[in-house]
């Protein structure tokens, strides 16, 4: 009797320290579990912050390519309706340029066929008369036409073609009778010049 009561304290103790050293061990255990999941929960974090920052960068680049695009689209846009514009004045130039060069191959062969006309006139005033009148009139006509009707300029466009013609026939008129009056004296003058050198001559 004396000998269990004298043994159960020590099997006590030594239970109570095989509980703690087991504790201990799952304490450690736990403490090592504890620690690998933190441990993974900081790899995780990391590898989703790193994930949002290849999805932001990638989502920047998206958005800057695509403003690179639009740019690029608004730049093309630009330059196809520039080149849109610089072709249309290129076609306007080249018809205006055919319109000139039509109404010139016009005035020409009518000029030329008027002229074939009056070639075998004899009086070659009237024939300068004729050639100028109708080189004047042609381009007064082509010039005239290229004004608007309601610009203001008309009415003084054509005061001063009248007042040009008016002033073109006097002065055609002064030279034809200036010509006329001094042709005999210019021949007179002539024959008596000649009359003197061949008399100098023969004294010689």
């Amino acid at each position: 009797m004396s000998d269990d009561l004298t043994s159960k304290p020590g099997v006590d103790i030594e239970r109570s320290k095989q509980e703690r050293i087991d504790l201990l061990v799952r304490l450690r255990e736990v403490t090592r579990q504890r620690d690998e999941l933190l441990s993974q929960y900081e790899s995780m974090a990391f590898q989703v912050d790193e994930s949002t920052k290849d999805v932001d960068g990638a989502l920047l680049e998206a958005r800057a390519n695509a403003k690179r695009a639009e740019a690029c689209e608004v730049l093309e846009r630009q330059e196809s309706a520039q080149i849109a514009e610089l072709t249309r004045q290129l076609d306007e130039e080249r018809r205006k340029s055919g319109e000139v060069a039509s109404d010139f191959a016009r005035y020409r062969s009518s000029m030329e066929q008027k002229l074939a006309e009056h070639a075998q006139r004899e009086d070659p005033w009237i024939l300068l008369a004729f050639a100028i009148s109708q080189i004047l009139s042609q381009s007064v006509a082509w010039v005239r036409a290229k004004i608007p009707a309601d610009s203001p300029f008309l009415p003084w466009f054509d005061r001063l073609v009248e007042f040009a013609k008016t002033a073109g026939q006097l002065a055609f008129e002064g030279g034809k009778a200036f010509f006329e009056w001094a042709k005999p004296h210019v021949i007179e003058l002539w024959k008596r010049l000649k009359s003197e050198i061949a008399q100098r001559t023969s004294k010689g």
